[in-house]
């Protein structure tokens, strides 16, 4: 019997390399099949991170037209509705923004681009930390300037902790700030995959279709 078990773990990684070793004891469970779904879709980001990604990516661009709207609108059903529609989503993502972060530090990052050297890498780096760093200035700045609270998709009361005073007018200025900082990196974020895929054909953005 221990002869067939080593001769059938030799066979089982005679055709190239094993993705993982999970041992009886199962302890590597969790990162043993995300370790192999990284080397299924070698080069891609995994499903769950390109979930989140395109999920922020909807609402970044929904908010961004939706608030510069807003401004713009008079008081009215349309505007409060408008309004109620964009504070329900920001809630959504405030519960979602941990649990992407999360996943970011404990995910499988597919391989660098080719040609990219070591300074544009940290470069990018730096940008993807100062998104999340702005997304969370925007998402909590959004909950705590609004006072008496407001309806989630018109289902639930969401209380927030502020009446309206100076400091809802301050966390409303810093909103105004952080949203249009992230539109600002959003575009930098966006004409780098444009120049990746365009200019230099690496087929960035096969890594999050």
């Amino acid at each position: 019997m221990n002869r067939m078990s080593r001769a059938a773990r030799q066979s089982s990684t005679h055709e190239g390399e094993p993705l993982t070793e999970i041992g009886q004891d199962g302890q590597s469970g969790l990162r043993g099949l995300v370790q192999v779904q990284a080397e299924t879709d070698r080069g891609r980001y995994d499903s769950v991170a390109r979930f989140f990604h395109w999920t922020f990516a909807a609402w970044i661009i929904y908010a961004s037209i939706t608030g510069y709207s807003l401004t713009r609108m008079a008081d009215g059903p349309v505007h409060d509705s408008l309004s109620q529609l964009n504070m329900s989503i920001g809630t959504v993502l405030i519960v979602l923004f941990p649990l992407r972060v999360g996943w970011k530090l404990v995910r499988i990052a597919p391989p660098a681009l080719p040609d990219v050297s070591v300074e544009q890498q940290l470069l990018a780096r730096i940008v993807h930390v100062v998104i999340y760093v702005t997304i969370f200035a925007v998402l909590a700045s959004g909950f705590l300037m609004v006072p008496n609270g407001y309806p989630l998709f018109g289902l639930v009361e969401i209380h927030t902790p502020f009446q309206k005073g100076p400091l809802t007018d301050e966390l409303f200025a810093v909103h105004r700030a952080s949203c249009a900082l992230l539109v600002g990196l959003v575009i930098l974020h966006v004409a780098a995959v444009i120049k990746h895929q365009l200019i230099s054909r690496n087929d960035v953005l096969r890594r999050m279709l």
